[in-house]
């Protein structure tokens, strides 16, 4: 892509709000193209909290990490001996790689578990206390490390060596990501830190890809269904969001499953912060013979949690559909789409129907969902989810219903209870 975005003015006021909302802006949130070549136009939402878009360079790559392998999309530029500043973005994660001639000199990321106080406690530079103290005292205008050191945590050699063990697991933990996007602005591109590194980028691919099969054979473990996990007794201060998440959840010993589903982690997410707390001690991952009474009652709770929140879900969804053209007609329809999905393997769907009043049993819901093989809650929630997605599209598309916003926005809370 080419055109300057100096030349590219912000926009987002004099835009209409169904543009706004097809651009998946919030309101009053302005805009800026990064980049246009012929038809195609990139635009940046402006305040977000990721790494700054250089302004005075040009974007020349952009991909989709489905097709194109974060590895090789990293050597084309390390192999080309390019400069420039590399940013990768999956939902809300966003992870940037200023490169020189080919080589990595800095790394940033949003992610509260990649910054620098973290990433020196994981190594054991500096302890908890050291960590807490140095935060209070913390303000923008200062820097951490440069705290860490005049308390005495740290010698200036520490810090240098931690800046880029920091620098490093950030570039690393780029290869277990499987999607997300890509984009590389090309042109020499000083970080906005006091930092210049000169990492070797053909190692730091190397260990990133031997870390990521590492993670996945440890997250093939974590969800084979003889592996417990269990908070250990050897508890550290919890340093990012997502270890405090695994341990609030892990009051009790649990299957991965059932850890996901009550930390919110996505399964990746979560191997990733059981990998360090195993290490670390603060969690125990144990395997046993067979699934014991504990084990399956646990688990069975968090079967029923899920399909009684989708059930109320559904209900929310339907209400306005049988308003409109009565639950007799409603019925017919759903119980289509749950014949369908039962053709096509949705064991959930079996046996299941809508009455003449268009309600679903959650009893009946619950009854077939506990006697699923394999990962009962995935297939609960991807059964329902394929209704709850039916729903909403009869909503926004029927004739009689001008505006779906009012019953799509009144299940928001229900929806982000069941984000996983």
């Amino acid at each position: 892509m080419s055109a300057r975005p100096e030349a590219l003015p912000s926009f987002g006021s004099d835009l209409s709000a169904d543009a706004v909302a097809q651009l998946g802006l919030r309101e009053g949130q302005s805009a800026r193209v990064v980049g246009r070549a012929g038809r195609m136009v990139l635009v940046e939402a402006e305040g977000g909290a990721g790494p700054a878009v250089p302004w005075d360079r040009d974007l020349v790559l952009s991909a989709d990490v489905r097709a194109f392998p974060l590895a090789d999309l990293l050597q084309l530029v390390h192999a080309a001996g390019k400069s420039g500043f590399l940013l990768f973005q999956f939902g809300g994660d966003e992870k940037a790689v200023y490169l020189s001639r080919g080589e990595v000199v800095f790394a940033e990321s949003n992610l509260e578990a990649d910054r620098l106080g973290l990433s020196l406690l994981r190594a054991g530079k500096i302890t908890g206390d050291e960590l807490t103290i140095a935060e209070s005292r913390f303000h923008p205008m200062t820097r951490l490390g440069k705290i860490l050191v005049e308390l005495g945590s740290l010698t200036p050699r520490d810090l240098w060596e931690g800046v880029k063990t920091q620098v490093e697991d950030i570039v690393r933990s780029l290869f277990s990501y499987t999607a997300g996007w890509i984009h590389f602005w090309e042109g020499e591109i000083e970080p906005d830190n006091t930092v210049r590194l000169s990492l070797p980028t053909q190692r730091l691919i190397d260990e990133g890809l031997a870390h990521r099969d590492e993670l996945l054979r440890f997250l093939a473990l974590l969800e084979d269904p003889s592996t417990r996990i269990r908070g250990a007794g050897d508890v550290r201060r919890a340093g990012s969001e997502n270890e405090r998440a695994i341990l609030a959840a892990l009051a009790e010993d649990a299957s991965f499953g059932s850890l996901c589903h009550k930390s919110g982690l996505d399964p990746r997410t979560a191997a990733r912060t059981l990998q360090f707390q195993q290490r670390t001690g603060q969690v125990a991952i144990e395997q046993i013979e067979g699934p014991g009474e504990d084990f399956a009652t646990a688990d069975d709770d968090v079967v029923r949690e899920a399909v009684s929140l989708h059930c109320k879900l559904i209900f929310e969804l339907t209400a306005p559909l049988v308003a409109v053209d009565g639950p007799l007609a409603v019925a017919e329809r759903i119980n289509r789409i749950l014949a369908e999905g039962a053709s096509r393997g949705r064991h959930l769907f079996e046996g299941l129907e809508f009455d003449v009043r268009a309600g679903l049993d959650p009893t009946r819901v619950e009854h077939r969902a506990l006697r699923l093989p394999g990962d009962r809650i995935r297939e609960v929630d991807e059964a329902l989810g394929e209704l709850v997605a039916y729903l909403e599209f009869e909503l926004r598309n029927h004739p009689r219903i001008p505006d779906a916003s009012p019953f799509l926005e009144a299940v928001d809370p229900l929806r982000a209870m069941l984000i996983r």
